[in-house]
């Protein structure tokens, strides 16, 4: 089998995580449920089937000296690949793609968001073995879907061919389907078509870029150009400005979705993409009300509600289904079907100039 790499994904902001996750300081950097931040636990769970010297991070050059800290001792100072933007996904894949490639030639390499909460540690890495397999035997991109347990309406979803899998432990991909109503989820559950797109993409080092100079040519063009310079005292400014001229676009919306050759691997594992405040009840345990709680809470009359406090006390009377978040000075108050919506908060609170709370 060809080399093995992997390439854990921790650019994003995360404002839909608000407060807890904060632009000096998303969501992968946290210990959101109390144990290690959410980076260090994926680059431990991959580096017992990937070794230390192929894992790979690749984040946004603000978050540098954070992720180096983090990761002292986890991988090389070298494996951090630093993004000068936020560009989404397609420019982060394509870069990281580029940069080993240039620097290893082939190899298989494994795409990992940095910010999902994984259980069921071996049935996770089987997953991932298996795709590394077929993406070598298939010579194609394969996605690691996550079989759904529950109507989740803040995941993707990925349509597969299901009569394939009696005879495989790959699928033929149908389509995408974005953040569905609950009522669309229940459908996507009921008809066994469709699993949640944990995000994790598989393949060769040229299937990726095959794949990316047939769909999204400028990212490919622009980003070989920019390492061409890579030794180079002005790589850094080539970079940026090539980087800036790119259009802000995901890998799925970009590739993925375009792409009528892409196969599907079946997980089984626990997984949850930890991606709004209403998903903190997936990885914190209900009480005998429904409600999950971290940190100090006191209630009457109050069921099936989130409440997350780091230092202060919370109390409450009389409420069903919200969700009070409460991380030093600054709390967050709202039914949980609105979860979605503190991104767009963040957003006023800049406008408001209260940029210093974000």
């Amino acid at each position: 089998m060809e080399e093995k790499y992997a390439i854990i994904m921790a650019g994003g902001a995360g404002t839909r995580l608000w407060p807890l996750s904060k632009e000096k300081k998303p969501k992968q950097f946290i210990a959101i449920d109390g144990n290690k931040p959410l980076l260090v636990q994926t680059i431990e769970r991959i580096q017992e089937l990937v070794p230390r010297e192929n894992c790979f991070v690749i984040t946004n050059i603000q978050y540098h000296t954070l992720t180096k800290e983090m990761l002292k001792n986890l991988i090389p100072d070298t494996n951090i690949i630093l993004e000068p933007l936020s560009k989404n996904t397609a420019a982060c894949i394509t870069f990281a793609t580029l940069s080993l490639a240039k620097r290893f030639k082939h190899g298989l390499v494994c795409f990992i968001p940095a910010d999902s909460y994984v259980q069921d540690k071996e049935d996770y890495l089987s997953s991932i073995k298996q795709s590394y397999q077929a993406a070598e035997k298939s010579k194609k991109l394969i996605i690691i879907g996550v079989t759904p347990t529950y109507p989740a309406t803040g995941f993707g979803y990925i349509q597969v061919n299901q009569e394939e899998y009696n005879h495989s432990s790959t699928a033929n991909v149908v389509q995408f389907k974005e953040k569905p109503s609950f009522d669309k989820a229940k459908e996507y559950i009921e008809s066994k078509n469709y699993l949640w797109n944990s995000g994790m993409v598989v393949g060769s080092f040229q299937a990726f870029l095959g794949e990316i100079q047939q769909f999204i040519p400028e990212h490919f063009k622009k980003l070989t150009e920019a390492l061409k310079h890579e030794h180079e005292q002005d790589f850094h400014s080539i970079l940026e400005k090539n980087y800036e001229e790119l259009l802000e676009i995901s890998f799925d919306y970009g590739v993925l979705e375009k792409n009528k050759n892409l196969l599907a691997i079946k997980g089984s594992f626990n997984w949850y993409d930890i991606g709004s405040l209403d998903s903190l009840s997936l990885i914190i345990d209900e009480n005998e009300d429904g409600n999950s709680v971290f940190g100090k809470h006191l209630g009457i009359d109050t069921t099936n509600s989130i409440i997350y406090s780091l230092e202060n006390l919370v109390t409450t009377i009389g409420i069903s289904d919200m969700i009070i978040v409460n991380i030093g000075n600054l709390i967050v108050i709202c039914p949980k079907d609105r979860a979605q919506d503190v991104k767009t908060l963040v957003s006023i609170l800049k406008k408001n100039g209260y940029e210093k709370y974000i």
